[in-house]
């Protein structure tokens, strides 16, 4: 990374600690079964990602939930092998701005959508990735344990070495299906 991009992306974080809107650790948590929207942010740089995400999305929706997915796309525009679907959407370097923020002019309806749950699917430390996942207006949002990670998710899963967007999404399911239970 260039040291303009990387200036670029330290401005852009400071941008982005005003705007949170998480409660610090004032969010009730839900259970699964009170669940209906739920949002998946991830990486969709790797056909492998995407493949795992839609094995997640298809299990989620047999559950009875209703899921949208946005994945991002590292690069200056749109490769001609995404396609866009009714409930599957991305975005790319082109939709941000100048400081590496998702432009909420460009990107659509899933930042303003009151998701019930936001799964954010992604291993990297990567500043459009963490900046969505803060902007998007959910109710509880999840992702895995990494330092920085508690300033955008309610909650974090600890996964050690077995790091797997499955194994993750499958661990938050766990989570919300046995919190709470009376």
């Amino acid at each position: 990374m260039s040291l303009i991009e990387n200036i670029k992306n330290k401005i852009g974080r400071i941008l982005l600690k005003k705007p949170v809107n998480k409660q610090n650790g004032n969010t009730s948590i839900p259970t699964f079964s009170q669940i209906q929207d739920i949002g998946i942010i991830y990486n969709a740089d790797t056909k492998e990602h995407e493949q795992e995400i839609n094995l997640v999305a298809n299990y989620l929706r047999e559950q009875g939930k209703k899921v949208w997915m946005m994945g991002y796309v590292n690069s200056k525009t749109l490769p001609e092998n995404k396609k866009f679907h009714i409930s599957s959407e991305y975005f790319w370097k082109e939709k941000l701005t100048f400081f590496n923020l998702p432009d909420p002019n460009k990107i659509g309806n899933f930042i303003s959508h009151p998701f019930d749950l936001m799964m954010n699917l992604y291993f990297e430390k990567e500043l459009p990735l963490e900046a969505l996942s803060t902007l998007c207006k959910s109710k509880y949002s999840m992702g895995v344990e990494m330092p920085g990670n508690l300033a955008y998710n309610d909650g974090l899963i600890s996964l050690g070495s077995n790091r797997d967007i499955k194994n993750l999404a499958s661990q938050i399911v766990h989570y919300l299906n046995v919190i709470n239970q009376k």
